[in-house]
């Protein structure tokens, strides 16, 4: 069975900002950069050193190029 759950360590974020990494910014890199539809998150939620992402469950995606790289 596929994954959907996924963590992302903060560090590894390929993303640019100050002090503040906030979940709007987060969100934002996963949509545009990650190129994950929105329609496909079902939660995402940041912690101190990880971002945790869950997918919908509604959703046939395991073959789609963005769950491949994710």
């Amino acid at each position: 069975m596929k994954t959907r759950e996924f963590k992302i360590y903060t560090e590894c974020l390929n993303l640019d900002y100050d002090d503040n990494l906030n979940k709007n910014l987060i969100e934002e890199y996963v949509i545009e950069d990650l190129e994950v539809p929105q329609d496909c998150i079902k939660s995402l939620e940041v912690y101190d050193d990880y971002v945790d992402i869950k997918l919908s469950t509604t959703q046939r995606y395991f073959n789609d190029d963005w769950y491949v790289n994710l």
